[in-house]
């Protein structure tokens, strides 16, 4: 199993409901369509949230895809297990002091991407059992 994979059974929150974040410490994580941006940690994640993140703006350009995935844990475990997650997971924000247009073109056009990938995916095996079941009439 892929390392970065245990993020997305995590329980997360849409951009939109950040005020339903846990008032506890943890680590977060900023994904987009299985795709890990950002990770960092907080004595309390609602608060973390509530005032201005640096990373609020471009996480709000990631609404229809976004979410903040979080890992609660005890503030003595914070630290470590974020520095962990990062060398382990090297988000493309971590490191930068602020995201660049083509950091953000980028993005678009991997979540974009990924979305028509999908999409074709999902219209193929549509026409395969169309196509089955007109073959056996």
């Amino acid at each position: 199993m892929n390392q970065w994979l245990h993020v997305f059974w995590l329980p997360s929150k849409p951009v939109t409901k950040l005020k339903e974040l846990p008032q506890d410490a943890g680590v977060y994580y900023i994904t987009s369509m299985w795709v890990v941006l950002y990770v960092g940690k907080a004595k309390n994640l609602r608060n973390r949230w509530k005032t201005d993140h640096h990373r609020y703006q471009q996480f709000k350009l990631l609404h229809l895809f976004g979410r903040l995935h979080y890992k609660v844990l005890s503030i003595k475990q914070i630290t470590a297990y974020e520095k962990a997650e990062i060398v382990k997971l090297r988000p493309a924000w971590n490191g930068t002091a602020r995201v660049t247009f083509w950091d953000l073109l980028c993005l678009f056009v991997a979540v974009w991407g990924r979305v028509i990938v999908y999409a074709a995916l999902l219209l193929f095996a549509i026409a395969v059992v169309i196509y089955l079941l007109l073959q056996s009439l």
